[in-house]
């Protein structure tokens, strides 16, 4: 492999961001289930509550430190390693990016603040109300990135025109670029998956909890909500996981072919479960089929045709000529317009046939690896499906009584918490590689946007990030388990709690009603 810039600046971008997603899902989910907790407190007054509260916002306080730090070098990187894509892009993609950190962050960060110091300080629906401005502040933050983010896979609201420093995209309908087509699919998705990690994060140390019988009524409590939390997150993420699909189909098809291994167009297409992928001779070996449920899932229609990676290569290609020849036809027409409006619309026209013409002039070698965009895809959506069915059974055996002693199933529970991040990630290199060889979708190839600097000073920044993250990442491992390991405040004096010998904390009458409630 040639080490040049652009691969070291993708490896870099890659790195970072891969190192930066794994902060993002427990902050978008925990920041919402820890809201949901303090309101149940603010309506019962159960101590449990708050206590519980409490505990799960020191860990997403750890959490949020480190994502924080770990985000603010990919932003650097549009400057540093990736010139000439900002100087496209960059009055639009800036944007969303300044007013995430002018609003979702210092939103964040504020009531963080008064969340975890003002307890006893303030009201309680002051309290409460700062959990769910911590928990909408994520929220946001994840809103304006999925603006950017969905901008560059469906670019709409903007004209290419023609500056001193050349070609840019300029913003002309906010609306359409912000909220496209793809956006809000995206949004949900997104936060939705994030709901799930917290979910099985808080679930996991429930039952860490209760296998070495620690805090054990807490723990009951906190398994519960967070296991009916998790079961209506889960099987919502089916029904976003099949809209977004039919988005990608309509929208990004050649996505779509690689997620799905589709070297030729199939009319009826199957959909495959599993296969292996031959880039080199253009087909896929694929074990298991179930016939034309691709098809309908992406166009509801069980004889929709669903185009190959092959033929939708040449359609880009032809559409590059389509460009390429306007372009002196359109020269002709502006040389002889005298009207300055007409020259405006022509001189538009121009610039957008030369970016296009060159952009969706790719070749078969420019696509990425198929095997990993249809390797990664895959085993996303097995990991959501398994989700459904540990959460199920989790309920089922909540019903009949037995959760909370079920040694092995908890044990399932604990291992089961890196699965919704392995999830996370695999969904988000699918879909960032399986966009390419774009960076922002039918404008600019990747491989163009790259900023013309030797490939050692890139080498040398990702050696310093990668170091600097990888001892983030350790401080971030011994700091939860330490807190974990710490376990929460309890209020021994509530009337929600009494204390055994052991020093664990028995249920009070208001937890009976509760665990009652459960089995």
């Amino acid at each position: 492999m040639d080490l040049d810039a652009l691969t070291l600046a993708r490896w870099q971008f890659g790195a970072t961001a891969f190192f930066h997603f794994i902060y993002v899902p427990l902050t978008l989910g925990l920041g919402i289930l820890i809201a949901i907790i303090e309101t149940l407190y603010l309506k019962t007054k159960k101590q449990v509550y708050s206590d519980l509260a409490m505990f799960l916002m020191k860990l997403f306080a750890i959490n949020f430190a480190v994502g924080v730090a770990s985000g603010l070098t990919m932003e650097f990187e549009f400057g540093t390693n990736w010139s000439e894509y900002s100087k496209l892009v960059g009055d639009i993609f800036g944007a969303p990016l300044a007013l995430e950190g002018l609003t979702a962050f210092f939103l964040e960060s504020t009531f963080i603040g008064l969340f975890l110091f003002g307890k006893g300080r303030v009201s309680d629906k002051v309290h409460a109300f700062s959990a769910w401005m911590v928990a909408i502040g994520g929220s946001l933050s994840a809103l304006w990135i999925l603006i950017a983010n969905s901008w560059q896979q469906t670019p709409e609201g903007y004209r290419l025109v023609e500056s001193p420093q050349g070609i840019k995209a300029e913003l002309t309908d906010f609306l359409a670029a912000a909220w496209n087509h793809t956006t809000w699919i995206r949004f949900l998705h997104t936060v939705d998956a994030g709901f799930i990690t917290a979910g099985f994060f808080v679930m996991g140390v429930m039952a860490f909890y209760l296998i070495k019988k620690r805090h054990v009524e807490f723990a009951k409590v906190g398994l519960k909500i967070a296991l009916i939390f998790t079961t209506i997150a889960s099987l919502i993420q089916i029904l976003f996981g099949d809209l977004h699909g039919y988005l990608v189909a309509h929208h990004q098809p050649l996505k779509l072919a690689m997620f799905e291994g589709k070297f030729q167009t199939e009319k009826g297409a199957s959909l495959d479960l599993f296969g292996v992928i031959d880039q080199e001779h253009h087909q896929s070996r694929m074990i298991i089929k179930i016939p034309y449920l691709l098809s309908i899932l992406s166009y509801h229609d069980p004889n929709a045709e669903v185009k190959g990676i092959d033929d939708l290569v040449k359609e880009y290609q032809e559409k590059a000529k389509e460009y390429e020849s306007k372009i002196p036809v359109i020269k002709e027409k502006l040389a002889q317009a005298t009207n300055p409006e007409e020259k405006q619309k022509l001189q538009d026209q121009l610039v957008e046939a030369k970016i296009k013409a060159h952009a969706l002039n790719i070749k078969y070698e420019d696509l990425p690896s198929i095997a990993l965009v249809f390797t990664t895809f895959h085993l996303m959506v097995y990991l959501g499906f398994l989700f459904a069915l540990i959460v199920l059974i989790a309920l089922w055996k909540l019903k009949r009584g037995t959760l909370y002693n079920s040694k092995g199933f908890l044990w399932i529970l604990v291992l089961s918490i890196p699965l919704p991040y392995i999830a996370s990630e695999l969904g988000w290199i699918s879909t960032e590689v399986g966009r390419q060889p774009w960076i922002v979708y039918g404008i600019l190839k990747t491989a163009d946007a790259v900023s013309p600097v030797p490939a050692a000073n890139v080498a040398l920044s990702l050696t310093v990030f990668t170091i600097i993250y990888t001892i983030l990442f350790i401080v971030f491992v011994y700091a939860m388990v330490r807190a974990i390991n710490k376990g929460p405040n309890l209020s021994p004096s509530s009337p929600d709690y009494n204390t055994n010998a052991a020093g664990n904390v028995g249920v009070s009458t208001a937890f009976s009603q509760i665990n009652k409630e459960g089995r």
